[in-house]
């Protein structure tokens, strides 16, 4: 079998019959494993690594291109929750796979052997189920490309364990690839009989469904210990087979069908979610099933609560439900652990009481922590107090202060919960030794972890409301040994009217006022955080900047965002900041502190925009704060001569009115790098002053989706700029052509329009000084794609500088632009105005379109009289059946407003990316 068979490079996978026949003994029994009838499987050494090798027998079905098949599926795979290919062999006829050898054989030997089964913990069996609901979510994701594998034979003896018990996905004979938007595939029904999905074997519809139900089966087999296909009773009824068990007896509750190797150990809360997932799994209503990716985060939630945390264990005999009685702590050992309250032991005190730390005994782990000991006098009663207490048991996240128990015995009212051995995180800034080993990095992290814990709060906690804060501040933010952010949490309900509660240099001036408690007071107060993160101030301290009279954190903001922001940034990581890092952070945290509450971020947005500034920090090494020389870019004009053939018209990829774009190679002083080199027509409108204009302007550019500004030539009369080259050429190219068309989904162009967004953001927003760029140019064909489709806009020969915060009616230009796509009132916040609808109709502007009932219009026409009644018939036909309807109307809406022909009715660039965010996640939650 050849590379050019399989359509995948299979060479270097090839091993010589000869090598495996060495390897196997020539087949002996002493190495054989296993052997079905259709397939033998041996065991062998090749090359000192221990194989499985599948010797398919001659007379089954499998024929060569079935195997070329199954060869092109496997060696792909790149997981580690799937067993790894080693390679395969196709000589004289023999079809034979190589895998890795599985030390710990099948997870349906473990639990059909009662030795191997009792040694296996509820843990270890979640992490088992979590690994392969890992490698099946891999498999669900289309494996980065635009298909994806259903298993189509998933069961425990499919699901092989390392020597760590590791669980690893295999035999993949039954496997087929489908396309991801497919809507629609039917294969003759294939699999195990009892994993076997009956909605699949009614119908034949092949879809990842059918991999959900057989997983669900596995689910129930480690939560039983029992095998499928066996039987057994419950209260002496009649003995039947695992699923029948299962859906006889799960109304009334399935606690007898734990194995009872394990029913001592497992916890409520954690078998109550194995259970509920794994009947969703095999629910005859396909819609109700859920996705790989909710089944592993239900997983690893269940994982969560059984792993130790709070309390003694709660086991099935000595309880029905989880309650508060499971996290009681006698007074006795609070005194013993506190030395009877010794003010040695205190460390802080507030309105509530005082706060105490002090080691648990041995039957509460040993653990360290912190007695918050309730002021009889003060504002918390015994109501309060249980309030809280329920609420506080009911959080499990790694980003909240973990609750260990209470006391309520006598007068005293006392929560426990594990103390963050390095303090607070006002502690750590106010600390100057300690404050030098916040890196930059680091505290983002610490940022991030915090978001993602408020942002558990505000999503809601099982059945009750969100959770507001209402004292959100770095002394509420705790580190632990890793330095990983948690947060301590007060219990209070939104959009209640409350007397305002917090910290004063904290308290989001809007709640202080009304009164109204919202997810958007913490947001606030979160923004006063970060801004201390990066300044290295606390909000209540005061600095003086170039001389000025000493202000509040808050004041400085205000006042220097525009103009100078960075003189405001910690002197101790400075020199540590990316300079597009800075610029996201800075900007999201800006956001949180809006007067305006609609301008406000929600938690899930601000994490998403942390991440960003982290991967800024970590990965785009040469957005450095520093900026290079003009003249360090020079490139001589024999370079360009080289590159460009001496400008061989072969070389040419396009041309314009400012003259000519050619394709070339630099040398080896320009890491070899392909560039689009653009050859400015001396006759033309830019002469001298503008070249030198443009080239100050873009030399200042690093953003991810602006094309890279390489250098340029200003020799014999020549005006040349040289860009990255852009594989993929230009959006515009890619929507004329209709097989290329035809090939961009809706999530790559919801992406495509995303980062031409964030693009322009970065423009407008004024690089990190107080002027942003106008483009003036904005059309499909000055958006390029590189070779993973990632928008990078080019073109800069219009644009121009405008001050940020000059209104529009101030800043008059000469009109410039390309006819289609110039905004009929001329102002830069028309930005992506008619792009967006491009990508949606696949059309290009300057396109005349037909419908059935008129004449044919230019795209922006057909948008204002379809927009109200009709918008669905403007989408594009190759991707109508891809697009969900909360995306869509998103989408189309936001584009719309940008259109607009009242300039202040016309969103921000922020909202735009919010709105194009929520598109793209609706999309993805509706595949889900």
């Amino acid at each position: 079998m050849s590379s050019s068979e399989s359509g995948v490079h299979l060479e270097k996978f090839v091993i010589p019959l000869e090598e495996i026949l060495s390897a196997t003994q020539n087949f002996s029994q002493e190495t054989l494993i296993s052997d079905s009838g259709l397939v033998a499987v041996y065991r062998g050494q090749l090359k000192n690594r221990t194989v499985a090798i599948d010797l398919t027998n001659p007379r089954s079905y499998l024929g060569d291109r079935e195997f070329s098949n199954q060869l092109k599926i496997i060696s792909r795979f790149q997981h580690q929750n799937i067993i790894p290919f080693v390679g395969y062999c196709h000589e004289f006829n023999q079809k034979i796979k190589v895998s890795e050898y599985a030390v710990n054989g099948s997870l349906d030997a473990y639990l059909v052997n009662p030795d191997k089964r009792c040694l296996l913990t509820w843990a270890d069996r979640l992490k088992i189920c979590v690994g392969a609901a890992r490698g099946l979510q891999y498999l669900h994701s289309g494996l980065g490309g635009d298909c994806i594998v259903i298993h189509r034979d998933v069961k425990s003896h499919n699901i092989l364990l390392d020597d760590n018990l590791e669980a690893k996905i295999s035999n993949f004979s039954l496997s087929i690839l489908v396309e991801r938007n497919q809507p629609q595939a039917y294969e003759p029904t294939s699999g195990t009989g009892y994993y076997i999905d009956p909605v699949y074997e009614q119908s034949g519809s092949v879809n990842t469904e059918l991999d959900v139900y057989s997983f669900g089966v596995v689910l129930f087999e480690m939560l039983s210990g029992t095998l499928v296909y066996h039987r057994r009773s419950i209260d002496g009824d009649q003995p039947q087979t695992l699923i029948n068990l299962v859906r006889r007896y799960y109304a009334e509750g399935l606690h007898g069908l734990i194995d009872p190797h394990i029913r001592d150990q497992i916890k409520m809360r954690s078998f109550g979610i194995i259970q509920d997932t794994a009947y969703q799994c095999i629910s005859w209503n396909l819609k109700d099933r859920p996705t790989m990716d909710m089944i592993v985060k239900r997983i690893e939630e269940a994982l969560d609560f059984q792993n130790p945390r709070a309390s003694a264990t709660v086991t099935i005999e000595s309880l029905e439900y989880e309650n508060l009685n499971s996290f009681l702590i006698p007074l006795e050992e609070i005194r013993l652990a506190t030395r009877d309250f010794s003010p040695e032991t205190c460390i802080g005190e507030g309105g509530f009481g005082k706060v105490y730390r002090g080691q648990l005994s041995k039957q509460w782990q040993n653990r360290t922590a912190t007695f918050k000991r309730v002021n009889h006098n003060g504002f918390q009663g015994k109501d309060e107090f249980l309030t809280e207490l329920k609420m506080m048991s009911s959080f499990n996240h790694e980003n909240i202060v973990p609750f260990i128990g209470y006391c309520d015995q006598g007068d005293e009212m006392i929560i426990v919960s594990e103390l963050a051995r390095n303090g607070s995180l006002d502690y750590y800034l106010e600390d100057r030794n300690k404050s030098f080993c916040l890196t930059w990095e680091l505290r983002m992290k610490i940022c991030m972890g915090a978001a993602r814990g408020l942002e558990y709060l505000h999503s809601g906690i099982g059945e009750n409301r969100a959770v507001i804060h209402r004292d959100m501040k770095s002394q509420n933010i705790l580190l632990d040994d890793n330095l990983e952010s948690k947060i301590c949490v007060n219990l209070n309900q939104p959009q209640v009217n409350k007397p305002a509660a917090g910290t004063r240099a904290y308290i989001d001036p809007i709640y202080k006022e009304s009164g109204m408690v919202s997810t958007g007071s913490d947001v606030y107060s979160f923004g006063i955080v970060l801004f201390e993160m990066l300044s290295g101030m606390l909000a209540y301290d005061k600095r003086s900047i170039d001389d000025g009279q000493p202000q509040t954190l808050l004041q400085l903001v205000k006042r220097y965002y525009d103009d100078g922001l960075d003189k405001l940034i910690d002197p101790r990581i400075r020199d540590q900041i990316k300079i597009h890092s800075l610029y996201t952070f800075k900007k999201i945290a800006y956001r949180c502190i809006s007067t305006n509450l609609n301008d406000r971020p929600t938690m899930k947005r601000i994490i998403r925009k942390i991440k960003e500034a982290l991967n800024f920090q970590n990965h785009e090494a040469t957005y450095s704060i520093t900026t290079r020389n003009l003249d360090s870019y020079q490139i001589p004009i024999n370079e360009i001569s080289l590159a460009t053939e001496n400008f061989n018209p072969q070389t040419l990829i396009g041309e314009g009115g400012f003259g000519m774009v050619y394709k070339g190679q630099l040398s080896r002083s320009w890491q070899n790098c392909t560039v689009a080199i653009k050859r400015l027509n001396t006759q033309g409108h830019q002469g001298k002053k503008e070249f030198h204009a443009e080239l100050n302007l873009i030399s200042r550019f690093h953003h991810p989706n602006i094309i890279p500004f390489i250098g340029y030539c200003d020799e014999d009369r020549q005006m040349i700029i040289v860009y990255q080259y852009a594989v993929n050429r230009s959006l515009d190219y890619y929507l004329v052509d209709p097989i290329k068309r035809r090939s961009l989904t809706w999530a790559q162009r919801l992406n495509i329009c995303l980062g031409a967004a964030k693009g322009l953001d970065y423009l407008h927003s004024g690089l990190g000084k107080d002027h942003g760029v106008i483009h003036r140019d904005i059309k499909s064909g000055n958006i390029l794609l590189d070779e993973n489709l990632v928008a990078k806009i080019c073109d800069f020969g219009l644009s121009t500088e405008r001050p940020r915060n000059l209104e529009s009616s101030q800043f008059l230009t000469k009109v410039a632009g390309t006819n289609f796509y110039m905004d009929p009132i001329y102002y830069g916040s028309g930005i992506l105005r008619v792009v967006l609808f491009e990508m949606l109709s696949g059309r290009p502007a300057y396109h005349q379109i037909e419908f059935v009932d008129g004449n044919p219009q230019h795209l922006i026409n057909l948008v204002r009289h379809y927009y109200e009644n009709g918008p669905e018939r403007l989408i594009d036909p190759d991707i109508k059946d891809q697009i969900d309807s909360r995306s869509f109307h998103t989408f189309k809406e936001i584009a719309y407003q940008c259109i607009s022909f009242v300039s202040r009715e016309r969103p921000t660039m922020d909202t735009i990316i919010d709105k194009l965010e929520d598109a793209i996640d609706f999309h993805v939650s509706a595949l889900i």
